[in-house]
């Protein structure tokens, strides 16, 4: 049997400048001198693994936190702080939960160039790799996959689903409202990426589920679109407002017995049950 073509490198450059660089001081002043070894095992892990990108996660955040010695709310933090000046690309972050920048990917596809065959996904991509001619993409669209029989079934759902046209200009005219009002309170939808982000968190909980942890965010000054899919991913799993503070809990009361939340949660549960239907 064939060995498995590696994919990440054994030693990756880590320029003499480092530490002059103005976004390393800026997130060291920030989080302290434990945040360059942070730093250096987050690039670590990129180049190690699959090379250009790192998807982020809390197990990701213990494992480097046991390995340095530090808090996992230092190795947050110093991750938060890196998006935030642009040391990794902030749309890749909020948008798929991966670490990733335009120097990382030129670095690894330079120094992979001579291999036989290096596996990129064309989501997480910020430079043109036309230029290699090594490159096998594995972000496949299943309806192109013609012996897929599962691609199949879901091609027919899709046409079914045209053909009826139930509910789409519904679904559009509430996108639209939700787009406006993310544009108006946290930011612009910046790229398609990021309006189809919000238009699969309409689809997965509703148009006032996402209303409801956009006005949240902009409550808690979090404005961004990996919070709110954290609120409504929050909800999903534990119900409306679980966790909510103690100070806050006469104001939740309050809301839990009103005709709004009533319709609210009418709203929800009619929407869960057009999920489900879809779905059959």
């Amino acid at each position: 049997m064939a060995r498995p073509i590696k994919q990440g490198l054994d030693y990756y450059p880590l320029d003499v400048g480092f530490l002059q660089d103005v976004k390393i001081r800026r997130i060291m002043r920030a989080c302290g001198i434990q945040s360059i070894p942070v730093l250096i095992s987050l690039l670590a892990n990129i180049y190690r693994n699959d090379g250009y990108f790192l998807r982020w996660s809390p197990d990701m955040s213990f494992l480097i936190a046991d390995e340095l010695g530090v808090s996992e709310g230092a190795v947050t933090a110093t991750v938060d702080k890196a998006v935030q000046v642009d040391f990794f690309n902030a749309n890749m972050y909020e948008c798929y939960g991966v670490l990733t920048s335009e120097g990382i990917q030129s670095r690894f596809f330079e120094a992979a160039s001579r291999r036989r065959e290096v596996r990129y996904d064309a989501r997480f991509l910020l430079i043109n790799v036309n230029v290699y001619k090594n490159l096998v993409n594995v972000d496949n669209n299943p309806v192109n996959v013609d012996d897929n029989p599962q691609s199949k079934v879901k091609e027919s759902k899709v046409k079914e689903s045209k053909e009826e046209g139930e509910g789409e200009e519904r679904t559009s005219a509430a996108a639209d409202e939700i787009m406006g009002y993310y544009s108006s309170n946290i930011h612009p939808v910046s790229s398609p990426v990021e309006k189809d982000k919000l238009i699969a968190l309409i689809e997965t909980h509703g148009d006032a589920f996402v209303h409801k942890a956009i006005e949240r965010a902009v409550v808690r000054n979090k404005r961004s679109l990996a919070y709110i899919t954290g609120i409504l991913n929050r909800w999903e799993a534990n119900g409306y407002d679980e966790g909510i503070s103690e100070s806050h809990k006469s104001s939740r009361n309050q809301w839990q017995h009103s005709e709004d939340y009533e319709r609210f949660m009418r709203e929800r549960e009619e929407h869960k049950r057009k999920l489900r239907q879809r779905g059959s």
